[in-house]
């Protein structure tokens, strides 16, 4: 690793933090020049750091970094600097906390990386990090878990891929149904839920993703999934601040008017074409149609069906 001495602020060549300074003070920029004066700041550093190894350059960058990384005109020049960093092996055990503040900055802001401007900047920056989870603390480690779905899963969303945006809705769908519903019946088999002390931080990763996927409600071919989403976020609305359950209650409601929207424009169409109904179709409709009658023993029956058809009913209407 290079001295401070020579420079303090180059990172594997990606770029100089003395570059980002200039967007601020360009004065900073000046510097002695020539051997004689070269060797004159050396050995003030050497004198500075006691004659010992020189400083660690991530332990005493990173503040520098994070305080570059919140701001949109340096982000993308920032993260490909601590991405080089990472690639070139020098964040280690040692200096991981204080490269760590740096990732945590760049997410000051979440919803910046659904700006295409930015997005391939955050998913290389943010995909090293995760996949060197291993160099960091255990709380940090579990940050990291957060910010896979928070990063990357999100920035799969924002697409015009329809396979692309059902898998990453599909990693959303999956951790959803770690929160627990708001009525026990409404559980799926076998589930396991978070800790308590973990899901209020995951609610509030899940609900930037609801936010993403339904950006994309506008879309026919990303309704069914959007749906799909909003239900299973109802269900377990109780996980969220009163803020953000009202917002999964507006979504919820442009859900359900567009299926509405959406059946009637089918039969409609069907009425046009006069297609025939199916045999669902025409089962619903015999039970939407039925009565409801008390037999002698106390039983119900729906027009001859008994207690079965009653249910079915209800479940379709």
């Amino acid at each position: 690793m290079a001295s401070t001495a020579a420079s303090s602020s180059k990172f594997g060549g990606a770029a100089d933090l003395e570059d980002l300074e200039d967007e601020v003070v360009p004065a900073k920029r000046a510097r002695p020049e020539g051997a004689e004066q070269a060797a004159a700041g050396a050995a003030s550093a050497e004198v500075a750091t006691g004659g010992g190894p020189p400083r660690d350059e991530i332990i005493d960058g990173a503040p520098r970094l994070a305080a570059h990384i919140t701001s949109a005109s340096k982000f993308n020049k920032v993260a490909a600097m601590a991405f080089a960093l990472l690639e070139a092996g020098r964040v280690t055990h040692e200096n991981a906390p204080a490269f760590f503040t740096v990732l945590q900055a760049g997410l000051l802001e979440p919803r910046r990386l659904r700006d295409k401007l930015y997005r391939v900047a955050y998913r290389k920056l943010y995909a090293a990090a995760i996949s060197r989870a291993s160099l960091f603390s255990a709380s940090a480690q579990q940050e990291l878990k957060r910010w896979q779905l928070l990063v990357l899963t999100q920035i799969d969303l924002h697409t015009d891929d329809s396979f692309q945006f059902n898998k990453a809705a599909k990693q959303v769908r999956e951790k959803l149904e770690e929160l627990p519903c708001i009525y026990p019946a409404l559980e799926p088999a076998g589930v396991t839920h978070l800790p308590p002390s973990e899901r209020r931080a995951w609610a509030d990763v899940l609900f930037e993703c609801l936010d993403a996927a339904m950006s994309h409600h506008k879309h026919a071919w990303a309704r069914p999934t959007c749906d799909t989403l909003i239900k299973a976020a109802i269900d377990r609305r109780q996980n969220w601040v009163e803020e953000q359950q009202s917002e999964l209650q507006l979504w919820n409601a442009t859900c359900k008017g567009q299926r509405i929207q959406r059946q009637q424009e089918h039969l409609n169409s069907r009425a046009k074409t006069g297609s025939e109904p199916t045999a669902f179709e025409r089962a619903e409709e015999h039970w939407r149609n039925s009565d409801i009658a008390t037999a002698k023993r106390g039983e119900s029956s729906v027009g001859g069906g008994g207690l079965d058809g009653w249910c079915a009913k209800q479940a379709l209407n």
